[in-house]
């Protein structure tokens, strides 16, 4: 590594450090202020907030919750997720400086759900039908619990304006699709 990445590195740290201490120390203040006052609870519990505000926040961009993946499926298929939906097993990537970052999840649907959608895009004429997959360490990940091979139909769809892959992919079981989205 040369002196030069480690400067930049070196300097990134120093920036990250001065804009996450301006929170704290305004935390301090309002609590220095409020204790002054007599309502040091109060400070305590804005702290506690906040903090708690903050832990979650954190956990959840790196833990994304279902709404996240129901999200993906809407940017997929340009569908609302059917109320049946259940997400089986899911990972993404963290989004890098840019925003770019890659999903995949299987999602779980009741056989009515399956087939509608199934149905939908089929008939769809906007759509690519049986599109290559691609790969990612994601992918490679779901690869672990499901067996690619199963997937009977698969589609894809270019977002105007975007630059994003697509990918649903329906299971031969009849309820359980993957869905695969790219933000490069």
């Amino acid at each position: 590594m040369n002196f030069d990445l480690i400067g930049f590195y070196f300097f990134i740290l120093i920036i990250g450090v001065i804009l996450a201490s301006i929170p704290i120390a305004i935390l301090y203040l309002v609590f220095k202020w409020l204790n002054k006052k007599g309502f040091k609870w109060i400070g305590l519990l804005i702290i506690l907030i906040s903090v708690s505000f903050f832990v979650y926040e954190i956990f959840t961009a790196i833990y994304p919750e279902d709404r996240f993946y129901f999200d993906e499926f809407k940017k997929v298929t340009s569908l609302e997720i059917p109320k049946s939906a259940e997400v089986l097993d899911k990972t993404a990537s963290y989004p890098d400086f840019h925003g770019d970052y890659i999903s995949c999840s299987i999602i779980k649907l009741s056989k009515e759900d399956y087939n509608a959608l199934l149905n939908t895009l089929t008939k769809d004429t906007t759509i690519i039908k049986n599109p290559g997959i691609g790969g990612s360490e994601e992918l490679d990940k779901i690869k672990k619990t499901r067996n690619i091979s199963d997937i009977k139909r698969s589609f894809s769809r270019k977002i105007p304006g975007k630059d994003y892959f697509t990918y649903i992919g329906f299971f031969k079981d009849g309820e359980s699709v993957l869905v695969y989205f790219v933000n490069p």
